[in-house]
């Protein structure tokens, strides 16, 4: 697991974003083996007019889950969102807190080798970011994935990430042990 940090405006989200193939990158490349699943904003690729349950569908479909692997998992996502009550209702009336947690949960349960996560887990109560925390350990741990992850939550990034880099301006400050680079970061933002 990889921590990002930085001062907003320092560009981890870009890299995620090109990473991600969302944003071409104006010079230099990058390469990656394996399968990638990110989950950049809240509810991207969700359509506000469908049903959580249609989205589901929809949103997976997109991130490339087969119908066949969405039905095996369907109530293990549901579940995990807690949105159970709601499933049929259009995401449009979900609050941010259920329309993250149903955005978090389908992307969870990708199949994937690489996860990238930005800022998701401001969003929701206390008690369901923990819960989407241990399920990134758990994502991190047994099922050995690689995720990035860009957050402005240190304790999270603490808890999460052996390794983290800091990055100002677009540049890598340092790379190395978490602990280490969050006090430099602390030096450069005061």
């Amino acid at each position: 697991m990889l921590g990002l940090i930085g001062r907003n405006g320092s560009g981890q989200s870009t890299l995620l974003k090109i990473l991600s193939r969302v944003t071409l990158p104006t010079r230099g490349e990058f390469q990656f083996t394996g399968k990638m699943s990110s989950l950049l904003e809240v509810g991207t690729g969700f359509s506000p007019e469908l049903t959580g349950r249609e989205n589901i569908y929809f949103n997976g479909a997109i991130l490339g889950m087969k119908q066949g692997e969405i039905n095996r998992k369907f109530g293990e996502i549901v579940d995990f969102s807690e949105i159970g009550n709601f499933i049929d209702t259009p995401v449009k009336h979900y609050s941010s807190g259920m329309y993250m947690g149903l955005a978090f949960a389908v992307a969870a349960h990708l199949n994937t080798e690489i996860m990238l996560i930005d800022e998701v887990l401001s969003v929701g109560d206390e008690r369901f970011q923990k819960k989407c925390l241990q399920k990134i350990k758990d994502l991190t741990g047994s099922q050995k994935r690689t995720v990035i992850f860009v957050s402005h939550n240190l304790d999270a990034v603490k808890t999460l990430c052996p390794r983290t880099i800091l990055l100002d301006k677009g540049l890598t400050i340092l790379d190395g042990p978490t602990n280490q680079v969050i006090k430099k970061y602390h030096n450069l933002c005061p």
